[in-house]
């Protein structure tokens, strides 16, 4: 009579050494790369500060700058005037080699996020702050035809008589892409950060926003985390095919002043802001 195996017991032919060993690499590698984030989905490095130093005022003066690499003449003494009395700066393009925080009024903190980079210069997103952060990530992500790191930091900082904490988010956008994929995932790598942080939020830079699909899946993403975009009038940002490419959205605040300041010292014009606290 046939027999059977019990139930449940699953019957295989016997496996030699090597297709063991094999077997149990795939799986081995399989388990590594489950644990690898996707690109630009996890922090590259997040640090908190040992101890705070000043906490931030209720009202903000913010600039937003692609300094376009401090590569032209003038560009220390414009930086100079602008940034006189400003609490949080965020600049893109920002070089190392060019001592950016040095040609800035008053003593101020610098959180930089590395970006494009060669043998001869270290650009990327510099935020530069009247106050120490309590906190501060950077995430890179990665331009699909050059293979050049975009560079977004992140730092949050302490607020007089709150509870909560200020983000701050700086933003360098991917720029030289055909379709939407690799510039959606730099901003899906905010959502976990945003939905996690109660209080006010600081979210500025250059976008590239420069068609209208772009403009939308900014406008969509920001809208869903109830961030709400400053105006300019008169709106003097640098533009290209007619959409300007800096920005400066909020939540959890309001505008008191905003203004272009027109230069010759970089391809983008400079934003100034005063923000309130609600």
């Amino acid at each position: 009579m046939k027999t059977y195996p019990p139930i449940g017991i699953a019957t295989a032919p016997a496996r030699s050494p090597v297709t063991q060993a094999i077997s149990a690499l795939v799986v081995a590698l399989w388990l590594i790369l489950a644990a690898v984030p996707a690109p630009a989905q996890l922090a590259d490095q997040c640090t908190t500060a040992v101890s705070e130093g000043e906490e931030l005022s209720d009202q903000l003066e913010i600039l937003s700058w692609n300094i376009q690499k401090a590569s032209n003449t003038g560009w220390a003494r414009d930086l100079a005037e602008l940034s006189g009395g400003v609490n949080l700066a965020f600049i893109q393009e920002a070089s190392i080699q060019a001592r950016i925080p040095e040609a800035v009024q008053g003593p101020l903190y610098q959180a930089f996020a590395q970006g494009y980079t060669t043998s001869d210069y270290e650009t990327g997103v510099m935020t530069l702050s009247s106050s120490s952060p309590s906190l501060r990530c950077q995430f890179t992500s990665w331009e699909p035809w050059l293979g050049t790191p975009k560079a977004t930091s992140v730092t949050e900082f302490p607020l007089a008589g709150r509870p909560d904490r200020l983000l701050a988010i700086n933003v360098h956008a991917v720029n030289f892409a055909l379709g939407l994929e690799e510039f959606r995932q730099q901003f899906r790598a905010l959502i976990d950060l945003l939905a996690r942080h109660k209080g006010p939020v600081i979210l500025a830079g250059d976008l590239n926003t420069w068609s209208e699909d772009r403009q939308a899946l900014v406008d969509d993403f920001t809208r869903e985390y109830g961030l709400a975009p400053v105006a300019f009038k008169p709106d003097l940002r640098s533009t290209v095919f007619g959409r300007a490419l800096d920005h400066i959205y909020t939540r959890g605040m309001h505008t008191i002043a905003a203004r272009v300041v027109p230069v010759a010292t970089s391809d983008h014009n400079p934003l100034l802001v005063r923000l309130a606290l609600n």
